[in-house]
Parts: C-alpha cells; structure tokens; sequence
C-alpha cells in the first residue's frame, strides 16, 4: 500500500475555493430568481417559489398550494378578464390580453365551422307540427339542436 502525503494547505486552499464557488453560484440564483424573496404566505417557514395566478399568494411546496386553495376558496385560475391599472400594465399583460384576443377569434371560427350550428334550425315536419299545434291554441317551443334532448327527439307528426 502506498500512502501520499498532501500538505494541510493545500487542503485549506481547495476548501477556501469550493466555499466561494457556493457563494457564486448562490449569487447566480438569486440574479435568476423570478419571485421576489419573500416568505411562504401559507407555512411561513420557507422561502416562496411560486405565486398564485388568482390571488398572487405565495407558496413554498405542492403541500402549501393545496392548503392554500382548501383554505381560501381559490381556484388557482387567473380572471383573464380583470382590470389591470396602467401603472402596472407591462408587456406580459398586453401578451395575456392578445392571447385571450387569439382564443376568442378561434373559439367564434370554431363555432361557425360546426356542423350541428349549420344546420337548419327547423325542418319542414317541425313547421307543419307547430302550424297544427297552434291551430289548437298550444304553445309549441323546440329546444335548440344542439342540446341532447332534441338530437334524441323522435316525435312525428302524422296529418291523417
């Protein structure tokens, strides 16, 4: 067995070194930091690393966004649609605004493109039904065809 002999500063130097690596790299982190460094709003006891989209609360863990929602009431979903004042009106409000813009065109292209809205509103048996219904003063309402129950609608008018 051969043993090596290192001289104790060396070993100082090396420790030195990697305690200021940490304090570099601890440095970087808190330059990456998207949340300001604040304290869990739930437990309090740790450092918060995530915001609430609906109520801006902070958390430290899964455990205190679940307690968070149970205790609150909050359903973690951001209204799309609050008034931001233009003092703290910045580009990542004018993205979510054009992004809600963007989903409100597809939806309204989305509906013109379905086959159930295209369709007639009322067929020519429907008419005759209604026509005759009120001939003998009843008040005859269809339901809209997209619901299920006119789909599944099997009533049939027979003239004789």
């Amino acid at each position: 067995m051969c043993s090596v002999k290192v001289p104790a500063t060396d070993i100082m130097s090396t420790m030195d070194s990697q305690v200021e690596n940490s304090d570099k790299e601890e440095e970087l982190k808190a330059s990456k930091r998207k949340i300001s460094l604040c304290k869990c709003g739930v437990c309090g006891s740790e450092e918060a690393k995530y915001r609430c989209p609906a109520c801006l609360a902070h958390s430290c863990s899964l455990l205190c966004v679940k307690k968070h929602k149970q205790d609150s009431g909050c359903n973690g979903i951001r209204n799309k649609s609050a008034f931001v004042t233009l003092s703290h009106f910045d580009e990542m409000t004018l993205l979510n605004d054009y992004r809600l813009l963007e989903d409100t065109g597809r939806f309204a292209d989305g509906a013109t493109r379905d086959k159930l809205i295209q369709t007639p509103r009322s067929t020519l048996k429907a008419k005759k039904l209604a026509a005759h219904a009120r001939k003998v003063n009843i008040t005859l309402r269809f339901l809209p065809i997209t619901f299920t129950k006119s789909k599944e609608n099997s009533t049939v008018f027979i003239t004789k």
